[in-house]
């Protein structure tokens, strides 16, 4: 199953690490983002009562008052026996005089060395994925058993929309508060279209070759032209009809 999600900000930070006897100085490096549902129908309803998902989709559904917050974090994989520690965390709501937290869906990653130096570049030339995508329970075992096993709860199962854009996780067993990640897709718009309304067409992307530009620049001069005649059009028009009225209007006197 997928939970996809889109990054509203990212922060990194590194740590300076002292040296001590059992462990040599280190710099750790992790990249953090703050997630948003994404602005289409997927929604992931928790047992706890909460639910992430778009805001204005939730609000459809009055469930714009039980949304909840969501975070990654990544860093670096130190070897790959901390592949396990992948995982989606469930971190209910805190309230004291002190110290109070909202619920919240906390995703840990770590990546492979060349992996993470990728992202965390990207991320520090604000290059942000357009989306993330976790996928979860990849093991489908459980659809496929025989008929005299007995029917286990899952922790993550689809809703009742035939389109998959409905996921339940049954989080309030403390086994099914962390469910680990298989895989993490990070998705990057390196390039969005640009459209042109007035004319209904694609418009070339941009470029910094010359020529490229230039052509670029044509085009939209040609599009504001093409707007422009067409109220000339009609100007020329009022300015022949009005031309004749007042010739009409002289040969009245005239007379």
């Amino acid at each position: 199953m997928w939970i996809r999600t889109r990054p509203a900000s990212a922060s990194s930070s590194l740590e300076a690490r002292a040296p001590s006897a059992d462990r040599p100085a280190a710099i750790t490096e992790t990249v953090s983002f703050r997630l948003l549902p994404t602005n289409e129908r997927d929604h992931l309803d928790l047992d706890t009562g909460e639910v992430f998902q778009d805001y204005s989709y939730a609000r459809i559904h009055k469930n714009h008052e039980k949304q909840i917050s969501a975070s990654l974090t990544i860093r670096v994989l130190p070897d790959e026996s901390y592949y396990k520690h992948n995982a989606m965390h469930y971190m209910g709501a805190v309230e004291g005089d002190e110290f109070s937290r909202s619920a919240t869906i906390m995703f840990d990653a770590f990546l492979a060395p060349a992996t993470f130096r990728e992202v965390a570049d990207k991320t520090r030339a604000g290059l942000l994925p357009e989306t993330i995508t976790f996928e979860l329970m990849s093991d489908l075992s459980f659809i496929f058993r025989t008929s005299d096993e007995p029917e286990k709860k899952r922790a993550l199962e689809y809703g009742w929309e035939p389109d998959g854009s409905g996921v339940i996780w049954h989080n309030k067993e403390d086994e099914n508060k962390r469910l680990a990640i298989d895989s993490i897709r990070f998705d990057y718009a390196i390039m969005k279209p640009r459209y042109d309304e007035q004319l209904n067409v694609l418009l070339p992307a941009n470029s910094v070759a010359p020529t490229d530009r230039i052509s670029n620049q044509i085009a939209v001069i040609l599009s504001i032209l093409v707007a422009v005649l067409k109220y000339l059009r009609w100007a020329m028009i009022g300015i022949v009809a009005l031309a004749i009225m007042a010739a009409i209007f002289i040969a009245k006197q005239s007379r």
